[in-house]
């Protein structure tokens, strides 16, 4: 644990709930992130987490970090003693329980970020039994369904049935056995009937709006649900040039639910050039359809800018709904127009024509015709990249913005 800098008293004290101490992964990075930037502003921070190390992130902003020493499911070397911890984490509802004893009512909240890779629903059940106010952010749609994404992987699609129920038990909708499905329901039982994490949350914070509205049909409707937007790191360094590139790019994991094979089928109909900037379990596949393909591998964050700025657009033909896009903005503050899948959370971030334009999701004829029509369309794309800049940079989603719209969320249901 570290020693705390000094804190405001007109705030109350926070305690951020993570699996992991470290940005690994989308989840935790915001976590890190904003209980960090929260510290650097006078707040007092808590951070429990299950595995660690704590990030110097974390422990240079005066962060107080309670460690575990417990691995995820991704670092287990016995994955069957972790996938039983995830469904229900004794030492960490013990662990909580102990930690906000120590905390005054009226004088702290809680807010949980991820918990499903080694903490367990049962630190719902530890913050509920504290008494103090509790907050979640619904970084996937992990709340209400098993193999959270709402998603059926086998089918390629937005799964229509309700979650739980005993149609969507029988259902093979995961991404792996039916085995792994089934261990999903029961964390997502422990979840919804041991923890009652409905019943422990005073308000639920969605990413997007759009998540908001996924959301909307599955959450009991007396939950307070409230937008706030993650924070993207990105540099203001002038609009971008795309109508002097011929390249059009995506960025990200190479995964079947990420729409890739569809893409290097329409990229090879148009006959376009496509960089491909990240890597996954696909990549091969992506090359025997397309051979032409350049695929980099994961780079550094810079590189990742450099490619942006190098393109002629973004392209994200995701066959899932995600919660929140975070390579549009990326791509957007740099100018660059987005090429998207339609009912999905980047399309929901695309203004068609405007800042970019949206295809049929699925349909790579669809992307073929958009690859066809803007290959050649120098003003279209100058226009819009020069517009989806100047909307982002009108309101950028900076970190401060983040801090503003949590802080603001803070006050209201803890103060006296």
């Amino acid at each position: 644990m570290t020693a705390a800098t000094a804190h405001s008293a007109s705030h109350p004290t926070v305690v951020v709930v993570n699996d992991r101490a470290f940005p690994g992964g989308g989840a935790s990075k915001v976590a890190v992130t904003s209980a960090a930037g929260l510290a650097r502003r006078g707040w007092r921070v808590l951070f429990f987490a299950a595995m660690g190390p704590a990030s110097a992130e974390l422990l240079d902003a005066g962060v107080e970090v309670h460690l575990l020493d417990q691995p995820d499911l991704a670092s287990a070397s016995n994955r069957a003693a972790v996938a039983l911890q995830a469904i229900w984490n004794r030492k960490a509802e013990s662990g909580l329980e102990a930690l906000l004893a120590e905390l005054k009512p009226g004088k702290a909240l809680i807010h949980i970020h991820s918990w499903s890779k080694a903490l367990s629903p049962s630190v719902f059940a530890a913050a509920k039994a504290s008494g103090l106010p509790v907050l979640a952010t619904l970084h996937d749609y992990g709340f209400v369904c098993p193999n959270a994404a709402l998603h059926d992987f086998p089918l390629g699609h937005a799964c229509a049935l309700k979650p739980m129920s005993m149609a969507c038990v029988g259902r093979n909708c995961d991404s792996r056995k039916y085995v792994h499905k089934l261990w999903r329901v029961a964390r997502q039982y422990s979840l919804e009937h041991l923890a009652h994490a409905h019943d422990a949350l005073n308000a639920a914070v969605c990413v997007s709006d759009y998540s908001r509205e996924v959301y909307a049909a599955h959450l009991p409707s007396g939950l307070k649900t409230i937008v706030v937007a993650n924070p993207i790191d990105v540099r203001d360094l002038g609009p971008a040039n795309p109508a002097g590139n011929d390249t059009f790019v995506y960025a990200g994991r190479l995964s079947r639910e990420k729409g890739v094979l569809l893409l290097a089928e329409a990229a090879k109909l148009a006959a376009v050039r496509l960089k491909i900037v990240g890597d996954g379990e696909l990549a091969d596949a992506m090359r025997r359809i397309n051979p032409d393909i350049e695929i980099t591998g994961w780079v550094s964050r810079d590189r990742v800018e450099q490619e942006f700025r190098a393109a002629r657009a973004l392209v994200l033909p995701a066959l899932w709904r995600e919660t929140q896009g975070m390579v549009v903005p990326e791509a957007m503050a740099a100018g660059l127009p987005c090429i998207v899948s339609s009912d999905t959370a980047p399309a929901a971030a695309v203004e068609d024509g405007i800042t970019g334009r949206i295809f049929r999701n699925g349909d790579k004829e669809s992307l073929a015709g958009i690859f066809r029509e803007l290959a050649d369309d120098d003003n279209a794309i100058g226009r819009m990249g020069r517009t989806a800049y100047e909307r982002y940079w009108a309101q950028p989603l900076t970190l401060d913005a983040h801090l503003d719209a949590l802080e603001n969320l803070y006050g209201s249901p803890v103060r006296p």
